[in-house]
């Protein structure tokens, strides 16, 4: 698949997933699209964690009921390392953000939908919880899963809005 069918394919998949198991080498591409996202002053923050089965990302799902843990066959967790801060400036939040996104297409360009999964992670219970299941040191911090796996029935997509309504050249407001 092209990078802007991929692009234009993506949606949040917000239904269930079939049991179908997803390979650990489709898993280890869409993980590596992550770790080939930038990295503000190439700081490299971000850690992953492939739950390889559903059943690796039930404690996740104990912890914050969703349906698409529920029922995904696989998921990837992305954390930060604040260690790794390099400066002044910490770039987790954007590190993170762009690790994600590039894995997301990379899932969708594999035939797989998956899911941004984050807000049950802002509570900062589930947050601790979350990483002492995951096993990491109790210093980082999960950001978001990613459940990934293949649709059962086609997923609900939200509509865009139109380019020329979000799109200005030259200035802000002016229309070519």
């Amino acid at each position: 698949m092209d990078f802007f069918e991929a692009v234009e394919k993506r949606y949040s998949h917000k239904e269930l997933f079939l049991p179908d198991s997803v390979p650990v080498k489709d898993l280890e591409k869409i993980a590596q699209a992550g770790l080939l996202a930038p990295t503000g002053n190439n700081s490299q923050y971000v850690r992953l964690v492939i739950l390889p089965d559903n059943a690796s990302l039930m404690p996740l799902h104990d912890i914050s009921p969703h349906e698409g843990l529920k029922s995904a066959p696989a998921a990837i967790a992305v954390l930060t390392d604040p260690s790794a801060q390099m400066y002044q400036w910490n770039f987790a939040k954007e590190d993170y953000s762009a690790a994600a996104t590039q894995m997301l297409l990379a899932a969708t360009a594999l035939g797989y939908v998956s899911l941004w999964l984050d807000s049950p992670y802002f509570d900062e219970e589930k947050q601790k919880a979350a990483i002492k299941v995951l096993g990491a040191p109790e210093s980082y911090h999960m950001w978001v899963v990613l459940p990934i796996g293949l649709p059962k029935g086609e997923g609900k997509r939200r509509e865009k809005m139109p380019f020329l309504e979000r799109v200005s050249y030259g200035r802000f407001g002016e229309k070519r």
